[in-house]
């Protein structure tokens, strides 16, 4: 079996009839496999993705992207796939990337590869844009290495690196959870430029609000435990070490785990500064203490600052929003975010 072969496309599929059928079509033209998890649709994507050619995993109730996610992995694996190619079912992913993903893959066999749209910056809706630069900071710090698009869906994962993990988190959380686990459990992520797409009339099932504020407190809660793990084990960087390690220990169930969520943001900003201290006093006397604080390569003390202004983001972002209700543009999110959250590390 060559290398392409043991790899398949996989796609999480909810109410996409009117898309699935190009999107399962573009796949199959560079993978032979593609297999679709409908998640509870309603409107025969199961059918549409199956006439297109898909082999359809038909999932009785709607239980999210994570969970579709969870049961494509273990479908590729039980086929005796290498490795994935995860595509939106909504259209705003080019299948004729594939190629470009396969290729990484043959040179980084281990890495999740993840797709890029930061190319083209001006393509992508400004709030959304703002969104995910600031998820950026975020998740970089979390995963150990600087990952140039977090919430691009469309990746290659190589099963044995998912297989190395437990994925706890539901819905649009998993993908993060994902990058944040293998990053920080030694892996490597990779960026592959993208084209950026977003056809006119295509719904999605990402909830601005809900969905950001889930991704963020999941983020939070797991710096603050990977920081406490690091502040206690000098020269950890590499916190996560299998299922039940780190921040798993308070994922018991989902309402334990929501209340820790809660509790760790709201502690966060004190909770920084004191880890950014025991990152300089460690320093002074030549012990490696939260060591990954300065893996950017940006001065500690401005990453401090970028997370200490986190709830200032939030207030310009309202701001911004209650302007645009009066029709009045301010676009102060955008300059405060690319200030603050826009900047590159250095290379690895």
């Amino acid at each position: 079996m060559t290398a392409e072969a043991r790899v398949c496309g996989v796609v999480a599929a909810y109410n996409a009839r009117e898309t699935v059928v190009e999107v399962v079509r573009g796949v199959r033209r560079h993978l032979g496999t593609v297999i679709v998890a409908d998640d509870g649709s309603t409107d025969g994507t199961d059918a549409a993705a199956r006439q297109a050619g898909a082999e359809v995993l038909r999932l009785g109730t709607n239980r999210g992207k994570g969970h579709a996610l969870r049961v494509l992995f273990a479908e590729a694996r039980a086929r005796g796939f290498a490795a994935a190619i995860a595509v939106d079912a909504d259209g705003q992913h080019d299948p004729d990337d594939i190629p470009s993903f396969l290729e990484a893959h043959r040179d980084h066999p281990e890495a999740v590869i993840t797709g890029s749209r930061m190319g083209e910056p001006e393509r992508i809706p400004r709030r959304r844009r703002n969104s995910m630069l600031v998820a950026r900071f975020f998740v970089s710090l979390a995963a150990n290495q600087f990952v140039e698009d977090t919430q691009c869906g469309f990746r290659l994962y190589p099963l044995t690196t998912i297989g190395s993990i437990a994925l706890r988190k539901e819905g649009y959380v998993t993908e993060t959870e994902i990058l944040v686990k293998v990053g920080d459990s030694g892996g490597r992520i990779r960026s592959l430029p993208i084209k950026t797409l977003y056809p006119p009339g295509h719904p999605t099932h990402f909830r601005s609000i809900r969905d950001v504020a889930a991704i963020s407190r999941y983020v939070i809660s797991y710096l603050m435990v990977k920081w406490g793990i690091e502040a206690v084990r000098p020269g950890a960087v590499a916190t996560y070490r299998g299922p039940g390690s780190g921040r798993d220990a308070f994922g018991i169930s989902p309402g334990l785990d929501f209340l820790f969520e809660c509790l760790t943001v709201t502690a966060c900003l004190p909770l920084s500064v004191l880890y950014s201290l025991w990152h300089a006093g460690g320093r002074c006397v030549s012990v490696p203490a939260v060591e990954s604080l300065a893996l950017s390569g940006l001065p500690v003390s401005a990453v401090l600052r970028s997370i200490l202004l986190l709830p200032a983001v939030l207030v310009v972002a309202v701001a911004d929003m209650a302007a645009g209700w009066l029709s009045v543009d301010l676009d102060w999110t955008s300059r405060f975010v690319r200030r603050y959250y826009g900047m590159g590390w250095r290379s690895p």
